[in-house]
């Protein structure tokens, strides 16, 4: 069996925004703003920080933050 090395990836970094209401359901509309190639080593409280600090600078209000983090498996 072959050892499986774990390569980083860059991340992205996802903001969902509440944009509305469905009239017809009363559900939450969200979008989503997606910044991408966070570096590899960036750790989740920066990227935490930096997402709270966006946040404000939007024009609606945040749902979600989502940090999502990529690897590539390799033997």
């Amino acid at each position: 069996m072959a050892t499986v090395v774990t390569v980083p990836r860059d991340s992205a970094l996802q903001l969902r925004l509440v944009v509305g209401t469905n009239p017809e359901t009363g559900a939450p509309i969200v979008n989503s703003k997606t910044f991408n190639k966070i570096k590899s080593t960036a750790i989740e409280q920066d990227a935490y920080d930096v997402a709270t600090a966006l946040v404000d600078l939007q024009k609606y209000p945040v749902d979600e933050i989502r940090f999502e983090k990529e690897s590539q498996l390799t033997e």
